[in-house]
């Protein structure tokens, strides 16, 4: 019979382990210890005694997979009686550690950023996300998510846009310090082509001398488009009748106190790293006697010779 049971042990993982018990019969008992329905087996870490009284199961440096349920058998030629108990094995308190880190990431604007990292540590970390020294929120374009059984935290920035690029980190901390991993975001810019958001007029832009013609157009695209005037196939610079301007997306051309010089085909050309587009106007400036001849006819039709 036993005169001791087994009691519970609790230890910390990599520290000994002892269970014990005491029995007592006539002729002295032969012992036996299972785990989990195993025999257990001498080796280098496991050492069994038994003095006559006391058993002994003693592990010299415990791992996770010696938790269980042990169980002591004694036997005679009278019978057998046998008691058990736990064995738990709990990990040792471990400062934070990164196993996977953050790693750079490049996107183009408007696609997900994703962040991963793998962490270690017990207890189990607290994780906060940063941009810069900004903390960032599970809310919004930031969405958080984590798998706290396999230690993987992620932060996906939705719908990104070129001030989303910057340093992002992970500060990892639990009761016995903190670890932490940067990684650089860079975003993009999404690239559309120049395109122009007003109607083209057909016809042509007839003036008088001494007249003003203003071309204009409005233009679109990403990045903004860099806009030229041509005469003619001759690239146009601002001068003192020539005023060249842009607001937002809107672009002209004046010429003040025109003269027939001025007639001819204008082109405007927009341009950017996602392509270029040009539209033409025809300008004819009628000269002083052209206007002279056609004020005589007028007043002819209207008054007779």
């Amino acid at each position: 019979m036993f005169i001791e049971s087994l009691q519970p042990v609790e230890v910390v993982q990599g520290s000994p382990a002892k269970l014990q018990c005491k029995v007592t019969g006539i002729p002295e008992p032969n012992i036996e210890w299972f785990k989990d329905g195993e025999p257990v087996k001498e080796d280098k870490r496991v050492k069994i005694r038994f003095d006559g009284e006391l058993c002994t199961l003693k592990i010299l440096s415990t791992e996770l997979e010696d938790e269980g349920t042990y169980k002591c058998v004694a036997k005679n030629d009278l019978g057998s009686v046998s008691c058990a108990s736990e064995l738990l094995i709990n990990e040792p308190n471990k400062k934070p550690e990164f196993i996977e880190k953050m790693k750079p990431v490049n996107v183009t604007e408007g696609e997900p950023a994703r962040f991963d990292v793998t962490v270690e540590g017990n207890p189990l970390p607290v994780v906060e996300w940063y941009k810069g020294k900004d903390k960032l929120d599970d809310e919004g374009r930031y969405v958080m998510m984590d798998d706290e059984e396999a230690g993987i935290f992620t932060l996906i920035v939705e719908d990104t846009v070129p001030e989303d690029a910057g340093t992002y980190k992970c500060i990892a901390a639990n009761e016995e310090g903190q670890a932490n991993s940067k990684a650089a975001l860079a975003v993009k810019e999404k690239m559309i082509a120049p395109e122009f958001i007003d109607k083209e007029e057909s016809a042509p832009i007839n003036v008088t001398d001494g007249d003003e013609v203003c071309l204009s157009v409005s233009i679109k695209g990403k990045p903004v488009p860099s806009v030229e005037w041509y005469k003619d196939d001759k690239k146009l610079r601002k001068t003192s009748r020539l005023k060249i301007d842009e607001k937002g997306d809107k672009f002209s051309l004046v010429i003040m106190d025109v003269t027939p010089d001025d007639s001819g085909t204008y082109r405007c050309e927009a341009s950017s790293k996602a392509g270029t587009v040009t539209r033409t106007f025809d300008v004819n400036v009628a000269g002083t006697i052209f206007r002279f001849f056609v004020l005589k006819h007028i007043l002819s039709f209207l008054f007779g010779n």
